[in-house]
């Protein structure tokens, strides 16, 4: 099967356009009728992308301290392989140009956040990604220790080669972030 994305987020978008750009079938998965529906009001409708920090200041910053040593790891080995530089070539490389302002806040220099989702929603369009929105996972289907594939609310059952679950947490429910992540999380056994 697919690889299933949950999730038309940032998240859900950049993952879904580099799967797609490295060969692999996807299907993405949205529970509302548009994608990015939080990042289009994120910073205020301008959408602050990430910082200049260097990374050592980003990890003092961003890791999480109940755990820090685990989340520190888990971060540098992440920023490794793409950190601010990297998104910053991104977003320029599909058309949308960058400032830094004060604090090192990185910013879409046209101030709109709508720029942004639509650069990720094209990144995914355009490396073939399969998008379906309206389409709300309820639960994640198992074979022994494997999830392959989801269920939608709908009743419809999607098989899946992998499934990226990339629903954002629970902050704005209004936007679609309402925990449904942490749920089908729990489903297959994650504390």
């Amino acid at each position: 099967g697919p690889l299933v994305v949950v999730g038309g987020g940032a998240t859900g978008l950049m993952a879904a356009g580099q799967g797609a750009a490295a060969g692999a079938r996807v299907l993405l998965l949205e529970r509302m009728g548009r994608l990015g529906t939080k990042l289009r009001i994120t910073g205020k409708g301008r959408c602050n992308l990430t910082n200049t920090a260097e990374m050592e200041d980003f990890l003092a910053r961003f890791a999480f301290p109940d755990r820090s040593s685990d989340s520190r790891f888990f971060l540098r080995n992440a920023f490794a392989r793409f950190f601010t530089p990297d998104l910053i070539a991104f977003f320029e490389n599909q058309g949308v140009p960058l400032v830094v302002e004060r604090g090192g806040r990185v910013f879409p220099a046209s101030n709109d956040a709508q720029q942004v989702a639509g650069a990720l929603a094209r990144f995914a369009v355009d490396n073939g990604v399969q998008i379906r929105l309206r389409s709300r996972v309820t639960q994640l289907l198992c074979d022994g220790n494997r999830v392959g594939g989801v269920a939608l609310e709908s009743g419809e059952q999607l098989p899946a080669g992998a499934v990226i679950i990339a629903t954002g947490g629970a902050s704005y429910p209004r936007t679609g972030s309402s925990g449904d992540g942490y749920r089908l999380a729990r489903q297959v056994g994650h504390t």
